[in-house]
Formats: C-alpha cells, sequence, structure tokens
C-alpha cells in the first residue's frame, strides 16, 4: 500500500505551484457556482461547499448552485420549450447569475463542448467569453475550473481520445482565465500524479463524479485556489507540563492525568469516506497493458495528538466524556491520528445542512412545475407562483443554522488510564 500526502503529489504536477497566490474570499461574498453536471451534483453531497466554509469559520459566504446537467456555455440547456429561439437558453443563464448579485463566480464548463473536437474549439472560446462578458456587470472575482478527465484505460481508445479533447479545452479555458486576469484551477492536477494512475472509486460509469468523488475534488479545489493545507497538531509533553499546538488553542486544566480544554481554530473537512479508494497502476515492471491492481491510501487525517511522558500502558482519549481513541503510552509519544469525536460530527451536522439549503434553494431556482407557474400553461396554476419566493425565508433560517454550526466551540480532551 502507498501512502503519499495529497500536497506532495500535487507537488509532482507541474499544473500546482506552491508559490501560487491564495485566493481571497471576504466576508460577506456572495458566491454563484455555474456550469453543467459537474456543478450541479455538487449540491447534491456539498463537499466543495463544506471546506470553503469551514476555511472560513469567521466569514459569512453564502453559496447558489447554479449549475444544469449538460449545459453549455451557450445555455443550450436551458432553453425550455423556446426550442425556436436557443438564445432564451443564454438569457436564463446569464439572468440566473445576474439575479443572485455575486462578487465570487465559479464558473465550470467544457465537458459537454469537449465532445464535439478540436474543430469546434475556437467556437467554444468564443462562447466562454461571450458568457464572461455577460457576467461583467457584477464585478465579481472569477474562478474558472478545468473539465476533468474521464476514466481512461488502453482497452477503451473513445476515453484516450476524449480526454486528448478534455485536455485541449482545459488549455483553451487557462488560457482565458490568463487574458482576463481570472482564477483558474487545474481539477486534473491530483490524479495525474503519475501516468496511468486511475482512481476507480471517483466516477459513477467512469463519466460522472461520485460522492466520494467529490470529496476528493474538494481537496483539489482547495489547493488549486492556493488555500496551503492546513493541518491540526497538538503536541503535549505531560512530564515538563508543556503544549505546543497547531491550528488549536487549548489550555491545560490537570496533568494527572492530562485533561484539557481546547478550541480548533476551523471545524475539520476531510476524514475517512466509507468508500474505499482503489486503484488501477500501470507499472513499469510490468508488460504494457497490464495492470498491477493495488490498494492507494490517499488520505491523511487532519489531526495529530502527541503525547510524551505517559506512565506505561494502555490510555484512551475521552472527548466531551466520550472515547474516540486508544493505544499505548508509545503509541501516544509517536502521535495518533484523531478521525472521529465533536468536531467532525459537527462538521457533518454542517454538511448536512448545506445540502438541505441547497434542495430549497433548488426549488426556489427550479421550481418542478416552472410550466404552470410561470411558462405557457401559467393560466392554469399561476396563481401558486407567490409560493416560489417563499423558499427565502426557509434559505434564510438555512443559512443561520450553517453560520451557527460553521464555528468551531471548546470542547475537553481528557487521557485516562484502561485497565
Amino acid at each position: 500500500m502507498y501512502r503519499l500526502s495529497l500536497v506532495s503529489l500535487l507537488l509532482l504536477h507541474p499544473a500546482f505551484s506552491a508559490s501560487a497566490g491564495e485566493f481571497q474570499f471576504k466576508d460577506g461574498d456572495r458566491v454563484a457556482l455555474v456550469g453543467s453536471t459537474l456543478i450541479e451534483r455538487e449540491q447534491k453531497y456539498g463537499y466543495w461547499e463544506l471546506a470553503l466554509t469551514t476555511r472560513h469559520p469567521n466569514k459569512t459566504i453564502n453559496f447558489r448552485n447554479l449549475g444544469w446537467s449538460g449545459d453549455t456555455v451557450w445555455g443550450e440547456s436551458r432553453v425550455g420549450f423556446d426550442l425556436d429561439n436557443p438564445q432564451k437558453g443564454f438569457e436564463r443563464l446569464r439572468d440566473g447569475v445576474l439575479a443572485v448579485k455575486p462578487t465570487v463566480i465559479i464558473v465550470g464548463y467544457g465537458t459537454n463542448e469537449s465532445f464535439a473536437g478540436e474543430a469546434e474549439l475556437p467556437r467554444f472560446k468564443e462562447g466562454l467569453n461571450k458568457l464572461l462578458d455577460a457576467f461583467a456587470p457584477t464585478k465579481a472575482r472569477i474562478v474558472m475550473l478545468s473539465p476533468p478527465q474521464l476514466v481512461s484505460l488502453p482497452a477503451f481508445p473513445a476515453t484516450v481520445l476524449q480526454n486528448k479533447n478534455l485536455g485541449l479545452y482545459s488549455e483553451a479555458i487557462r488560457g482565458i482565465a490568463k487574458d482576463r486576469s481570472h482564477c483558474f484551477v487545474d481539477l486534473n492536477a491530483d490524479f495525474s500524479f503519475r501516468p496511468g494512475a486511475v482512481d476507480r472509486e471517483i466516477w459513477n460509469s467512469g463519466l460522472q463524479l461520485s460522492e466520494y468523488g467529490y470529496y476528493r475534488y474538494a481537496q483539489v479545489l482547495e489547493l488549486g485556489l492556493g488555500l496551503s493545507e492546513t493541518k491540526w497538531r497538538l503536541d503535549i509533553d505531560a512530564a515538563n507540563k508543556k503544549l505546543d499546538a497547531k491550528e488549536v488553542e487549548a489550555e491545560a486544566t490537570d496533568w494527572k492525568p492530562v485533561r484539557l480544554t481546547i478550541r480548533s481554530l476551523r471545524l475539520p473537512t476531510y476524514w475517512p469516506h466509507p468508500r474505499k479508494l482503489f486503484a488501477i497502476v500501470m507499472s513499469a515492471d510490468l508488460p504494457q497493458g497490464q495492470e498491477d491492481d493495488q490498494s492507494i491510501d490517499l488520505y491523511e487525517p487532519e489531526r495529530r495528538l502527541r503525547i510524551r511522558g505517559l506512565p506505561a500502558g494502555k490510555h484512551a482519549l475521552k472527548i466531551d466524556g466520550k472515547e474516540v481513541a486508544s493505544g499505548s503510552a508509545m503509541d501516544w509519544e509517536f502521535g495518533i491520528q484523531i478521525s472521529r469525536g465533536t468536531e467532525f460530527n459537527q462538521a457533518e451536522k454542517l454538511r448536512q445542512a448545506i445540502i438541505e439549503k441547497n434542495q430549497l434553494y433548488f426549488h426556489r431556482y427550479r421550481p418542478q412545475n416552472e410550466t404552470y407557474l410561470f411558462g405557457f400553461r401559467k393560466y392554469e396554476q399561476g396563481q401558486n407562483a407567490i409560493e416560489v419566493p417563499q423558499f427565502d425565508a426557509l434559505i434564510e433560517a438555512k443559512e443561520k443554522e450553517i453560520a451557527k454550526l460553521r464555528v468551531p466551540v471548546k470542547h475537553v480532551y481528557e487521557l485516562v488510564p484502561v485497565k
């Protein structure tokens, strides 16, 4: 089994630069996520929003997901019943973004357009520039994402060809972002760390990201924005009554047994995911086309607790009275990764609140019976259109819940001997 940190993998890839400037989110930012299936389905899982929310616990940053499955830079999926007037789709795309008055726009297009191949690349670039021009009145800071590449195996040459197209469209997006001084995030940086390595579990049917895929890509998004990896660390010297902390405030209230009051500077964002990660590794030692199936663990928990000077024997860590880890005195001196407990529970509650908020906004932005409420059949149920704005109060209430959940609170850590 290989065990590598995410940062180590990204530093091996030229698309990631450790010296890249950090994208600055501001208190009060309104972030619009716009794009095709990649963007729309993120609202179902909430990992990207969770990452950016926990990263800024003291800032109010509201997110609105305006993604639309199958969409393009021309708004083709948003045409609805106006098939004789394709421009309507683009207008709905533009107006939807302008309506939320964003200060930040995250743009995720290029996947669907890339199937047209290299011949249609100039048209895509023209369409993307037109879309960005349409967003200009917002004066928003813009983040442009590359389309993620597909699972590519020698046995399926079509995916190899399509990944070539995706690479061309990604470079076009990178070039436009550079010309316009926008931020560009290469979502393929992590998964290109070694030729032939393929993560099976990040995909549904090899085309769309799975829940685990969104979990993994949240880490790539953070680092692509220049948000450096943070590691919660607490080193305790029980014998000399000393503490050394990173990303956490800690105060000892007792030393025999060790008892502390701690408050993390931010909630954990990543913890062991229920879906395991496996990879197909095309080894240089094997004949071409043969696969060496190995398990690769790319996850490193965010939190390490080290305690020196404990009496010999086994000791359990309790957080707010509940045991979350145990080990020998030597284990604790080496350091034990903390991957569960009250703060992890709070982070998951936060993610669920984000998902619920996104669902409410989806019904506000795209009511299921829109044709009857606002379209050519509104003479039947148009009187019910007044109910759609009532989602606003529900969304606002959920935003308040998110604002409360994003802030870490104090907890009591206690090491107790295990008999």
